[in-house]
């Protein structure tokens, strides 16, 4: 008996990739803390001049209804007039903020 050989396709690169240039991790934080975090993050990625940032709020589970540090980390992100969007699935989904900087 042959078995069937599958063939193997070469993976496409995506050369328009965005690289993430740093990363904040808000599990476990309290909101006032996060809240501080998050703002320190944001000023220290504008001083590096980063383009792409990520936040992982985490998916809220274990809240009742929408995660809390989620709805805080936008609003914030949204006063600073900042493009965000969630992280596609394998870099976190909802659980996870990706975040275009826009240098001056």
């Amino acid at each position: 008996m042959q078995r069937k050989r599958k063939k193997l396709r070469n993976k496409k690169i995506n050369k328009y990739a965005q690289i993430i240039e740093d990363e904040l991790d808000l599990h476990g934080c309290y909101q006032e803390d996060a809240k501080n975090l998050v703002y320190e993050f944001l000023d220290n990625a504008r001083n590096n001049k980063f383009k792409r940032i990520r936040i992982i709020t985490g998916k809220g589970l274990h809240s009742d209804g929408q995660g809390v540090l989620k709805e805080l980390t936008q609003d914030i992100l949204r006063a600073q007039n900042l493009n965000f969007q969630d992280a596609k699935i394998n870099e976190g989904g909802s659980g996870a903020i990706n975040i275009k900087i826009r240098n001056k």
